[in-house]
């Protein structure tokens, strides 16, 4: 399936770096299904993923309103707000059937991330970078597209921004392309897929292997740079790693994490 270009998505230059952090459990699920698993939008503990910010909601009420008057009929606010109640259902559908997997942009590894997403000293980071990312998924079956997050205030701020996005028109996949300035400190790159079936149907998951959403093929020898190792790891399981790795066939390049780095005095 070709790789998606989505007109709307936020674009990201090709060599830059993008991680992946995961506790070991996941890296052996990466490694045994060779594919990712893709998260439901409306999964992730953020209940404004995939959502309308206040003034987005706002300013589409004030723009039928400046358009009745332009065009001299009379404007209907409780019209206006039940067309907004519509909308709103529409993306609680879309965030039913549209999958991401998240990776974290960033030239250094991050000492936050690696508190955040592991537990105790098992687990790696793959580094890789968007060309690969781009070139891994080009035999998977399912159309995969991509697109950088943009962090705004919900409260105060809309989508459009003459620099940042420079897109006037409205698109149903744009909350996917921003979140919260809350979580600015994820600086995330997203891989997503849209399943049209699980939009228009309540029930779909109900019926698919995983609840929570699908595991999309990818090539991890195109996908994985390298692997870095966390900065609490002992020998021990180094080679626990290692060995499971090449237990599945890889031969990856493994670095041991930079915090790991002694003082120069």
């Amino acid at each position: 399936m070709p790789i998606g270009d989505h007109p709307n998505q936020i674009p990201l230059k090709h060599n830059a770096v993008i991680w992946r952090y995961m506790d070991i459990d996941k890296y052996t699920s990466l490694l045994k299904k060779r594919a990712l698993f893709f998260c439901r939008a409306d999964k992730f503990s953020d209940p404004f993923e995939g959502t309308i910010p206040k003034r987005e909601a706002e300013f589409r009420i004030e723009e039928s309103r400046l358009r009745a008057e332009y065009l001299g009929n009379t404007f209907d606010e409780e019209v206006a707000k039940a067309n907004i109640e519509g909308l709103i259902d529409l993306h609680k559908r879309y965030k039913r059937g549209v999958i991401i997997n998240c990776w974290h942009i960033n030239n250094n590894e991050s000492d936050a991330m690696w508190r955040l997403y592991l537990k105790d000293n098992e687990g790696v980071a793959i580094q890789s970078n968007v060309q690969r990312i781009n070139q891994a998924f080009e035999k998977a079956k399912e159309q995969i597209e991509f697109s950088k997050v943009r962090y705004l205030d919900y409260e105060n701020s809309i989508w459009y921004h003459p620099i940042d996005y420079p897109h006037k028109g409205y698109n149903l996949l744009t909350p996917f392309f921003h979140k919260r300035m809350e979580f600015c400190h994820e600086k995330e790159y997203r891989i997503y897929h849209q399943i049209y079936d699980a939009i228009d149907n309540p029930d779909y998951w109900e019926t698919q292997e995983h609840n929570k959403g699908k595991f999309i093929d990818v090539d991890l020898n195109i996908l994985i740079e390298k692997i870095y190792l966390p900065p609490t790891i002992d020998n021990s399981t180094y080679q626990n790693i290692v060995s499971l790795t090449n237990e599945y066939g890889y031969d990856f390049v493994f670095e041991k994490s930079k915090l790991q780095s002694e003082p120069y005095y």
